[in-house]
């Protein structure tokens, strides 16, 4: 982030925090923090579930998405 940016950003948070709204600038910024530290991984399962999708669509088990909606009526 350019300098310049980065001082209009801190005067904004500045002026949130001062404001009606400082409660819901605090859990958002806890909300990134945590994100940040903490990265999603997929989980064994969620991995698996892929691997069995992948291996449908190279068996041709699959349907297009026009496909889907003729059956649905979309």
């Amino acid at each position: 982030m350019e300098p310049a940016n980065l001082e209009s950003l801190v005067e904004k948070v500045k002026a949130i925090a001062h404001g009606p709204h400082a409660d819901l600038l605090e859990q958002f910024i806890d909300l990134l923090y945590e994100r940040q530290r903490e990265p999603e991984y997929f989980s064994p399962e969620d991995l698996a579930a892929i691997a069995a999708g992948k291996a449908q669509i190279a068996r041709g088990k699959f349907v297009t998405l026009e496909e889907l909606k003729k059956e649905l009526g979309l």
